[in-house]
C-alpha cells in the first residue's frame, strides 16, 4: 500500500543551513508511521540495498550521575544534560522518562556511534517529547537535530502531539545530537521532557553486524524491492 505523508509533516531545512545546501528530513507525528515509511519502497527514503533496523529506549529510570543521564542502544549510545547546570539544574529521572530543571531549560542529548565508517548510522529519531508548563499543561516547543556535518535544524511544536519522529534522508549526514527546548514568549517558565525515545539506524552494515545485532533483539527490514 502506498503511504502518503501529509505535506505539513514535510520540512526542508535549506533556511535552516545557512552554507550547507538543502537538507531533507521527513517529520511524522504518528509512531506507526514513522516506522512503515523507512521501509516503504513507494516513499524511498533510502537506497533500495540498505538495511533500516530499529530500536526502543524506554527512559525508565535512567541513571543520572554528575548531573548526565546516559542510555541508549548497542550501536548508539547517549548523553543527556541539562541546559542549565548549577545552581539548581540539572535533571530529574522518574519511572516514566527524564525531565529538565529548572523552568526554562532545555534537555541536551548527544550521540556516540552514530555513523560507520561504511555510511550507515543514526538517521531516524522519535520519541515522546513534552513541553509543558507547572501545571502540566502544553505549551509550544522545539526541537533541533544536530548533523554530522555540524550544522542543525530546527522544528517548531505548536500543537500537542503524542509523539514527533524525524528521518535525515541525505546519504551522506548522521545525527549526532539532539536538543529539546521550552519557545514562547513564556519559554522561561515552562519545562520539556522525553518518555520514550525511538532510534533508527540505516546504511549498509559491516558484514556480521546484523547478526550480532539481532541477537541482541534489535528488528532487522529489508527494504521491499
Amino acid at each position: 500500500m502506498r503511504y502518503l505523508i501529509p505535506v505539513s509533516f514535510i520540512v526542508l531545512a535549506s533556511s535552516s543551513i545557512a552554507s550547507a545546501g538543502v537538507v531533507d528530513v521527513v517529520t511524522f507525528t504518528n509512531r506507526n508511521e514513522w516506522r512503515d515509511a523507512a521501509t516503504d519502497p513507494d516513499m524511498a527514503l533510502f537506497p533500495a540495498t540498505w538495511e533500516v533496523l530499529f530500536r526502543t529506549d524506554n527512559m525508565t529510570n535512567v541513571p543520572i550521575v554528575g548531573g548526565v543521564a546516559s542510555g541508549g542502544t548497542d550501536w548508539s549510545s547517549w548523553t543527556a544534560t541539562s541546559s542549565v547546570s548549577s545552581p539548581g539544574g540539572g535533571m530529574e529521572s522518574t519511572n516514566t522518562g527524564i525531565y529538565s530543571t529548572p523552568a526554562g531549560s532545555s534537555i541536551i542529548l548527544n550521540f556516540t556511534d552514530s555513523a560507520g565508517e561504511d555510511g550507515s548510522g543514526l538517521r531516524g529519531i522519535g520519541g515522546g517529547f513534552q513541553f509543558f508548563d507547572s501545571e502540566g499543561v502544553f505549551v509550544p516547543g522545539k526541537i533541533w537535530l544536530k548533523l554530522s556535518n555540524g550544522t542543525s535544524i530546527f522544528r517548531n511544536f505548536n500543537s500537542e502531539t503524542a509523539f514527533a519522529g524525524f528521518w535525515l534522508t541525505d546519504p551522506t549526514l548522521t545525527i549526532t545530537g539532539l536538543t529539546i527546548e521550552p519557545a514562547g514568549t513564556a519559554a522561561e517558565e515552562n519545562f520539556v521532557g522525553i518518555d520514550t525515545l525511538y532510534l533508527g539506524y540505516a546504511g549498509v552494515p559491516a558484514p556480521g553486524a546484523i547478526t550480532l545485532l539481532a541477537a541482541a533483539g534489535i528488528v532487522a527490514t529489508r527494504r521491499r524491492r
